[in-house]
């Protein structure tokens, strides 16, 4: 009988490789071990541990033996590998344009951003990828794909002057295939969660935006309606072809939130505090010739300014501007997640543990081996731009480093920071969380019990409305104040 994920995660490290490379020999040409995304292809991969993560074994191990038990494996049969709908390059079929067309402008220049790419950052073609599907859906023919793209289905309105032609629905309709055969091929069980198809679809239709537009003007309205006008029909009605999946989606947050109020859990974040701390106030040297070597550290002191300043990854990485004030505080520019398109005015902030200065040398530090990527304009849809890019490089290395500090951050009321979900092992010490122990802290430090005062006051240094702004205890609670009390003092609202 196969063993829980529970069960298995129970062996250290050093037990879990050698099991894990014995059912890799013998099975992995019915089921592969995928890691990031890549195919192991040798045993010392999995036993020299350069790339694999427990998480990644215990998963692995579990998937064999429920195939094991079930008779699945020994038989003849094809690898068992998620598949990816191919997508191929599309020949865009050449065409008189309407008598209407006006030259288009040549696009606005966007502002370059000023970044430092090393080999740690190139993993990622998921961006391209989705840049690939709009393409196809809008430069695809009849005659060379098998469906009608919005281009030539423009061009059929613009030929027969018809307000609507059932070519439309079948795109609708293929476009629902295209993305969920995505989705589901990049995930590593051949079924996507609702909400990263959802926001495949979200990212294919902003791409497809960026096409349409200089579009527009090549062709003349039909009926009144323009090429703009047809492409918003489009996303409304790919909109409507993801219903369930928004409705799944929904449920399933749902779900999660319930069971959220059940998980939370006890910490104490001292020894958390402490080494960021420590961090800070003791960074490699800065020497441009041993930069590969002593800019290692950068996810460290990433996480570690994170953590005293209650800074999002991407401010940290790209956008925020950080002042020194006094030892306990600093000026803070550069606040995201704001939905709207405006710059948010400076806040001065708490720093933890006392430890300004050292935030401020840490983001100099980081500055120096060009790890931030920063904007070349301090203008909305620059930094943004600057912080999508940031995001994309670093999230994966900072989500990796988040989980080997989780032991300094000891939980107290029989919960582990590793869970089981939907057969996976899946750690809970995200990056997230050094927002809500910030704002925890400083709840708890703040000088003034009253509660309304504490409200506004942690609303007001996390640059949140306060409705936002309550929501930092909802994973965690943080059962050792009066030790990190006696590391940052009291915390006042001036």
């Amino acid at each position: 009988m196969p063993r829980s994920l529970e069960e298995i995660n129970k062996n250290n490290l050093e037990q879990l490789c050698p099991e894990a490379a014995d059912l890799w020999e013998k099975y992995h040409n019915q089921v592969p071990l995928i890691v990031n995304g890549f195919e192991i292809d040798k045993r010392s991969q999995i036993t020299g541990r350069s790339k694999v993560k427990k998480a990644d074994l215990v998963t692995y191990i579990s998937r064999v033996e429920g195939m094991l038990a079930s008779g699945e494996l020994g038989k003849k049969s094809q690898k068992i590998k998620p598949q990816v709908e191919e997508i191929k390059p599309v020949e865009v079929v050449e065409t008189v344009e309407p008598a209407n067309t006006v030259e288009v402008a040549e696009p606005v220049k966007q502002p370059t951003v000023v970044v430092t790419i090393d080999e740690e950052f190139n993993y990622s073609k998921s961006e391209d990828e989705k840049r690939d599907i709009a393409k196809r859906l809008y430069y695809s023919t009849e005659a060379k794909d098998g469906f009608t793209g919005l281009r030539e289905y423009q061009f059929n309105l613009c030929k027969t002057q018809k307000y609507f032609l059932p070519e439309f629905a079948i795109l609708v309709a293929r476009t629902r295939v295209i993305i969920e055969d995505y989705a589901n091929g990049k995930s590593l069980e051949g079924k996507a969660h609702p909400g990263s198809i959802q926001k495949i679809r979200v990212d294919v239709m902003k791409y497809l935006a960026e096409i349409i537009k200089p579009e527009v003007d090549k062709f003349p309205a039909v009926n009144d309606r323009t090429l703009q006008d047809i492409f918003d029909d489009f996303d409304k009605s790919v909109r409507g072809a993801f219903s369930d999946i928004g409705a799944a989606k929904h449920r399933l947050n749902k779900e999660r939130a319930e069971a959220r109020e059940e998980d939370v859990r006890a910490v104490k974040a001292y020894p958390l505090i402490n080494w960021a701390v420590e961090t800070v106030n003791n960074l490699p040297d800065k020497d441009i010739s041993q930069m590969r070597k002593l800019s290692a550290k950068w996810k460290e002191v990433a996480i570690a300014i994170m953590l005293l300043t209650g800074r999002r990854q991407s401010e940290v990485m790209s956008s925020g501007v950080f002042t020194f004030v006094d030892e306990s505080r600093i000026i803070f520019e550069g606040q995201l997640k704001r939905h709207v398109a405006e710059l948010v005015a400076p806040e001065k902030i708490p720093v933890l543990g006392k430890a300004a200065k050292g935030v401020i040398d840490a983001v100099q530090w980081l500055e120096f081996y060009g790890k931030r990527t920063l904007p070349e304009v301090r203008e909305v849809e620059a930094i943004q731009k600057a912080a999508k890019l940031s995001h994309d490089r670093c999230s994966r290395y900072i989500a990796e480093t988040m989980e080997t500090l989780a032991e300094l951050c000891p939980i107290q009321n029989n919960k582990q920071w590793e869970t089981a979900e939907n057969g996976k092992l899946i750690n809970k010490f995200k990056g997230h969380l050094t927002r809500q122990i910030y704002a925890q802290i400083c709840d708890g430090l703040f000088h003034d019990k009253h509660e309304s005062k504490k409200r506004a006051f942690i609303s007001r240094i996390l640059l949140e409305n306060r409705d936002a702004a309550l929501s930092y205890d909802r994973d965690i609670e943080i059962v050792d104040m009066e030790a990190i009390g006696g590391l940052c003092g009291s915390l006042r609202d001036e």
